[in-house]
């Protein structure tokens, strides 16, 4: 009730107040010939009021009774200004027809050093960018955001999985938000509206504070395109990276801006090409329209197109009013497009330096004849004004904008309401017409909405899907679907179940999964499987669930029992996929095994944000194995599955009980997050993750294991830049208190004997012997990892144009029987682009332990 009350207040309101003194101007930008300008910038003069054509070159505006001035620009096109009288609850038609532009070259006065006239614009720009960069303490705006993704091309099927998308519009999104920012880096988003083509449900996977680009910043991340930061136009290296032409000069509303094509010195390079618009004298930015390609870095996308327009909101300070990025793509027979189109309105700008009282007066005489029944456009600095802001950088001594409360842990908080806004709503506030296929997707798809919905549709998709195929049998697996009630029944392939080990010979492994899926993630999943050994003609047979409590808090709760094989390392550093290969085709049984009944339960919760808790209680009575199968293909014979370790020597072990009580702290300071109604989004960030980890075994209930171990943590991502990415990973730890254990209760090392890079490169050891240097004492171990992206191979002719990635490493080691253990490695990643090949040398206390290329997985 409070809900439909709230609503109808909400539009009587809304009419009432539009009904008072707002009009609406719409109509279509053009060029000259008559063609759409799809994208063209449309604002009133004098205000961060304004919006964007949409694909069809339509646009609309709301605005306030009275005269006003309407601009229209585009970038290769002069701008136009077109005086309308706005009068309340009226429609006013109003086409815009843009020219070319007349771009001219006028004569300069170059110094000797300076021959080329962009060259010099550049320079001029490079000495204010610090200027314009900081120039704004805090800001808060309105932003509507658009955006869409098409899919043209499709394949058939990828690794043998039928591909039933639908060709066309697959994402169509809208987004109004309330945006603050505070120098240097401080965000806070608030999403107000989101709509989502077909589903009235879902909220919006926008996310204005992502576009947050500032080309005043000598470089800057696009996340998700690429992997090192892109370097701006007139970043202060920018001579390093671009070749400047001058195109030309414009003159709009009294102002020269120049014309500035930006040319990549080198293709490789993480940088634009394209044009950008300089104002002349104040050297500030007034559009820009760059491209860069898949030759410059980017991931899965073949384009990028970033276009800016900027407009005057007070004090000389310019912001961006529109902004887009558009993209096509093409990766594994997929082929699309798409863009992402912002509209920046309603500036409250803090600035962060102050206009001397002299300046401030002529400013704010300006301000207020701008707002008289006949504004005009504040008019540009004059050289002398451009030449004061050029020295004058005295901090503003007034209160900031915003306290500490407007910048908490969320970055982006999504109301709960957002997604109940109506048609007429949307219609009010959205500043960029829909096109008719927007128009199209949004009506055929919420008309069949219902229809995709219900149950006697579903379960004629499925009846499809639930067909059974060959290539279930051998490829990837079998699903039933039953879609309606959100169950899934998975069944693995033969190529999946079949494996082979020393201790059980030829194994059938056959995982059953059962998953029950609510709206927005799965409810709980059970997985009982059952397994046999041809060899030890054993039969085991475990059950494991999954119960999701609270998707926010990461809270949930998972068990498991039975009778099953077990790795001595519990971290399975080789997988059984690995060691099937390894023992069966080439004789090395590297995984060792015992077998144990058990039963656990495990309980994970994040206590406040950035504190994860995760604790499990767990009881085994475990079995040594022994090894039962001799064949082969080399015909080797297999060594035996009690590993020999330096420490202690033999490490087989009698049959006993063991229970246990663990609990791992994952501590990230300062953790960002986004904040939907469905779920809890972490942001990434330089800030490293901390881990305290306790495992406590009690003697009781039959158990004959007493100890207690402790390990603390750091996992660290930094990124430097265009020097690439660094990963570190370190653990030291003890056992306390410690009087009995057995080997599977050591602190074991992920090792590796194979060719086949480790999983988890940064956890990991490349040469070091499986459970050879395993321990009962103190340890320490460290993980370095450093990805020079394409910083090296970029600079190498001919080689640059494969898009190859260098990386280096080193791991270290140490305890007291082990000594001082260090891997070094370097490589090469993106090797057909998935493909990664790295030589490792190891050393132990100065002499040579071992060396071999890996070969994994690198994107």
């Amino acid at each position: 009730m409070r809900l439909i009350l709230f609503s109808l207040v909400q539009i009587i309101c809304t009419s009432i107040l539009f009904s008072q003194s707002y009009g609406t101007v719409k109509g279509r930008v053009i060029d000259s010939g008559g063609a759409p300008l799809a994208f063209a910038t449309v604002y009133e003069e004098g205000t961060t009021n304004g919006t964007t054509s949409n694909g069809e070159g339509y646009y609309q505006l709301t605005l306030e009774e009275g005269r006003r001035t309407i601009i229209a620009q585009f970038v290769g096109y002069q701008r136009k200004a077109i005086e309308v009288v706005i009068i309340p609850t009226e429609n006013i038609q109003l086409d815009f027809q843009l020219e070319d532009e007349a771009l001219m070259l006028q004569e300069v006065v170059v110094s000797a050093r300076e021959k080329d006239h962009a060259r010099q614009i550049i320079r001029n720009t490079i000495k204010k960018r610090k200027y314009y960069r900081d120039e704004v303490a805090a800001f808060a705006c309105d932003v509507y955001l658009k955006g869409l993704q098409r899919l043209d091309k499709k394949p058939k099927s990828l690794l043998g999985m039928t591909i039933d998308i639908d060709t066309g519009i697959v994402y169509l999104s809208e987004s109004v938000s309330k945006l603050k920012f505070q120098q240097p880096n401080k965000v806070n988003e608030v999403m107000i509206s989101s709509k989502v083509s077909g589903n009235n449900n879902a909220f919006s996977y926008n996310q204005a504070s992502e576009l947050l680009i500032n080309l005043y910043d000598n470089s800057f991340f696009v996340e998700g395109v690429s992997e090192r930061p892109f370097i701006s136009p007139i970043a202060s290296n920018a001579f390093l990276y671009y070749d400047y032409k001058m195109a030309g000069t414009i003159i709009e509303n009294g102002l020269y801006i120049n014309k500035i094509r930006v040319i990549p010195k080198r293709a490789t390079d993480p940088v634009f090409s394209g044009y950008i618009y300089i104002i002349e004298d104040s050297w500030r930015l007034y559009s820009v329209d760059v491209l860069t390609t898949k030759s410059n870095g980017i991931e899965f996308l073949d384009s990028l197109t970033f276009n800016q327009v900027f407009a005057p909101v007070g004090n000389d300070i310019w912001m961006p009013i529109s902004q887009r990025f558009t993209f096509k793509f093409k990766v594994f027979g997929f082929q699309g497009s798409g863009h992402f189109t912002a509209v920046y309105r309603n500036y409250k700008v803090q600035p962060n330096y102050y206009i001397p009282k002299k300046e401030e007066k002529k400013t704010q005489q300006k301000e207020e004849a701008t707002s008289s029944n006949n504004p005009s456009t504040p008019k540009p600095p004059t050289k002398k004004e451009s030449q004061l802001a050029n020295t004058t950088i005295v901090k503003r001594d007034e209160p900031p904008l915003f306290d500490k409360e407007d910048f908490k842990k969320a970055v982006l908080i999504v109301d709960e309401n957002a997604n109940d806004r109506d048609s007429a709503y949307w219609a009010s506030v959205r500043p960029i017409p829909l096109t008719t296929n927007e128009r199209l997707d949004y009506v055929q798809k919420d008309s069949i909405r219902t229809i995709k919905e219900s149950k006697a549709y579903k379960d004629s998709i499925d009846k499809v899907r639930n067909k059974f195929k060959l290539t279930n049998l051998f490829l990837n697996g079998y699903t039933h679907y039953n879609s309606y009630e959100k169950r899934y029944i998975n069944f693995p392939s033969l190529v999946e179940a079949l494996q082979y080990n020393s201790v059980e010979g030829l194994v059938l492994n056959l995982p059953v999964a059962y998953q029950k899926r609510n709206e927005t993630s799965f409810d709980y999943r059970i997985v009982p499987t059952i397994r046999y050994g041809f060899a030890n003609q054993q039969f085991q047979a475990k059950v494991e669930g999954l119960k999701m409590l609270d998707l926010k808090k990461r809270e949930m709760i998972t068990a498991g029992g039975g009778r099953f094989i077990s790795q001595l390392n519990d971290q399975n550093p080789i997988s059984f996929t690995n060691n099937t290969y390894f023992s069966f085709i080439r004789g090395l049984n590297y995984a060792k095994f015992y077998q144990k009944n058990f039963g656990y339960i495990s309980y994970q919760r994040e206590i406040i944000n950035g504190v994860l808790m995760t604790s499990r209680i767990e009881y085994e009575d475990r079995q040594q194995l022994e090894n039962q199968a001799e064949f082969n293909i080399l015909d080797r014979t297999f060594s035996s599955n009690i590993p020999t370790n330096e420490e202690i020597g033999a490490t087989d072990f009698i049959d006993h009980q063991a229970l246990f009580l663990s609990a791992r702290f994952r501590i990230k300071f300062n953790q960002k997050y986004i904040d939907r109604p469905d779920r809890k989004i972490i942001v990434s960030s330089n800030i490293p993750n901390f881990y305290i980890y306790a495992k406590k075994a009690f003697p009781i209930f039959n158990s004959e294991v007493d100890f207690t171990l402790l390990k603390l943590g750091i996992t660290h991502q930094l990124r430097l830049g265009q020097f690439g990415t660094s990963q570190i990973a370190s653990w030291a730890g003890a056992f306390v208190g410690k009087k009995t254990l057995f080997f599977p209760d050591f602190n074991h090392f992920n090792g590796n004997q194979t060719y086949l890079t480790s999983q988890g490169v940064v956890n990991s050891f490349q040469v070091l012997r499986y459970y050879e240097f395993s321990t009962q004492d103190k340890f320490t171990e460290v993980h370095y990892e450093h990805h020079f992206n394409e910083f090296i191979f970029n600079k190498i002719p001919l080689v640059r144009r494969l898009n190859l990635q260098g990386v280096a490493g080193i791991n270290y080691l140490t305890t007291p029987a082990l000594g001082n253990y260090f891997e070094f490695g370097f490589g090469i990643e993106h090797i057909f682009r998935f493909v990664r090949v790295d030589y490792y040398s190891a050393i132990r206390n100065g002499d040579h332990y071992g060396s071999g290329v890996r070969v994994g997985i690198g994107f």
